[in-house]
C-alpha cells in the first residue's frame, strides 16, 4: 500500500502494539473490549459492550436506510510466553498474540476510522457492524455472540473476517471457494492400569506402554481407515504420566485433537477411535476413559459472497495477488456466523516478500510485517462498501 497515509499507518501500528503487549485470554478481555470500546466511541460510533460476556459490538450508520453488513474481528490471545524480542513484546508472562487477533483487531477499527474519516455515513446507505467477538482459540465466542442476541443474522445481508496467513506475502489473499477450515473434536483419554516397581514390570499393567501403543494405532485412523481423497488429522499434544523413573505409573493421560471436513469422516474417524480404546483394554488390561468434545464445526463460505470478493479483491490488487486455496485443517469459530449468516473468510497475506514465511501461527516467535494492517484496512473498506453498494442497487 504504496499511497497508504503515513499518519495512517502509524496510528495503526500504534494501536497493533498496545494490543499485541496487553493480551487477554477467552472471555477475560477485558482491559482489550475497553480499548476497543474508547477507540470506537472517539470516531463516533454507537458501542455495545458486554455482548457475550466480554465481546463490543460497534456501529456505523449512514444517514440513508440501507442493507447492514459486518466485519468480525477475535480478541482473545493464547496460553504462550512470547519469545521475541521486540520493543512492543507481551507485558503478561505467559500470554501473547500468537494468532494475529492483535492485527484483526487493528483492521476493523482502522476500516471505522478509514470509513470516518472519508465521509462514508453522509455519503453511503446502511450500516456496518464491527464484532469484536472474544474467545475464539476453544471458547467458542462466536457462538456467545449469537446466542446473546446483540447481533441479529437475519438483518445482516453479509459478514466478512480476516485472518492472518503467514505463509502470503503482505497485499495478497487467499480464499477457499467452499469449505475453508476443520472442524475440530477434543479428545481426553484417561489409561487406568496398576502402578509399582519399575524393576517389577510382570506386577503391574503399565499405563505409558499401553498409550504409547495408542498414540501409535491412532496413526492408522487417517493412514488405513480413512480415504486417501479424504483429509483428517489426529494429534495427541499431551501426554501425561508418572512420577519417577523407577516407578510404573498407575494412570495415563492423553489430550489431542481430531479435524476433519466432512460428517462422514468425523463419524468413521470417531467410531475408529473407540474401537482402538475397546482393544486397549484388551490388550493391556487397562481401563480406557474416553471423552470426546465436539467443538467448532466446518467453515463453509458463502459461493455469492466469495465471488464477490474474488471480482472486487482482484479489481483492487490484481489477479496474481488473489489465491483461490484449499481448505485448512485449524478449526475457527467463524463457522457459527456462517451457518446463520451468508459471509467469507479472507487469508491475508502478512510477511515481507523478500524473507518470506518466517514462523508459523501460534508459535512463541510469530510476528507479521505491518504493512498487513494498511492492506487489511484498504481491503476490508473496498469489500464492505462494495456489497453494500451492489445490495443497495438490487
Amino acid at each position: 500500500m504504496d499511497n497508504f497515509p503515513t499518519s495512517f499507518h502509524d496510528w495503526l501500528v500504534a494501536l497493533r502494539r498496545w494490543l499485541h503487549q496487553h493480551p487477554e485470554l477467552s472471555y477475560q478481555e477485558v482491559k482489550t473490549a475497553a480499548r476497543i470500546a474508547e477507540v470506537a466511541e472517539s470516531l463516533g460510533l454507537s458501542v455495545q459492550t458486554g455482548v457475550g460476556k466480554t465481546g463490543v459490538i460497534a456501529r456505523l450508520r449512514a444517514k440513508r436506510a440501507g442493507p447492514t453488513v459486518a466485519l468480525r474481528a477475535d480478541m482473545d490471545a493464547l496460553p504462550l510466553d512470547e519469545a521475541n524480542a521486540v520493543p512492543y513484546k507481551s507485558r503478561h508472562p505467559g500470554v501473547m498474540h500468537a494468532c494475529g487477533h492483535d492485527a484483526h483487531m487493528t483492521i476493523a477499527l482502522g476500516v471505522a476510522r478509514w470509513l470516518v474519516e472519508s465521509r462514508w455515513p453522509e455519503q453511503g446507505r446502511g450500516e456496518v457492524l464491527f464484532v469484536f467477538q472474544p474467545a475464539e482459540e476453544g471458547g467458542a465466542g462466536a457462538r456467545a455472540i449469537l446466542e446473546s442476541g446483540a447481533f441479529d443474522p437475519a438483518s445482516v445481508a453479509a459478514i466478512f473476517a480476516g485472518h492472518l496467513q503467514p505463509e502470503l506475502a503482505v497485499g495478497h489473499i487467499g480464499l477457499a471457494p467452499g469449505v475453508s477450515n476443520a472442524a475440530s473434536d477434543s479428545i481426553r483419554i484417561h489409561i487406568i492400569g496398576k502402578g509399582g516397581h519399575a524393576a517389577h514390570p510382570h506386577l503391574c499393567e503399565d499405563p505409558i506402554v499401553a498409550g504409547a501403543h495408542l498414540v501409535t494405532q491412532l496413526q492408522t485412523i487417517v493412514s488405513r481407515s480413512l480415504a486417501p481423497t479424504e483429509p483428517a488429522v489426529v494429534s495427541i499434544g499431551r501426554f501425561q504420566a508418572g512420577s519417577a523413573g523407577n516407578i510404573i505409573a498407575p494412570q495415563a493421560r492423553l489430550e489431542g485433537t481430531l479435524r476433519t471436513l466432512t460428517a462422514e469422516t468425523r463419524e468413521t474417524a470417531l467410531a475408529r477411535l473407540q474401537e482402538l480404546a475397546a482393544g486397549l483394554e484388551t490388550a493391556f488390561n487397562v481401563t480406557v476413559k474416553m471423552d470426546i468434545n465436539a467443538g467448532y464445526p466446518v467453515l463453509v463460505n458463502h459461493p455469492e459472497v466469495v465471488e464477490f470478493t474474488l471480482k472486487e479483491g482482484r479489481s483492487l490488487l490484481g489477479a496474481d495477488r488473489v489465491h483461490l486455496q484449499g481448505p485448512r485443517m485449524g478449526a475457527e469459530d467463524f463457522a457459527y456466523f456462517l451457518e446463520k449468516t451468508p459471509g467469507v473468510m479472507v487469508r491475508l497475506g502478512c510477511v515481507d516478500p523478500e524473507t518470506g514465511f518466517q514462523h508459523g501461527l501460534h508459535s512463541p516467535l510469530f510476528d507479521f510485517d505491518e504493512r498487513a494492517l494498511d492492506a487489511g484496512v484498504m481491503l476490508f473498506v473496498h469489500l464492505l462498501t462494495g456489497f453494500l453498494s451492489k445490495e443497495d442497487s438490487r
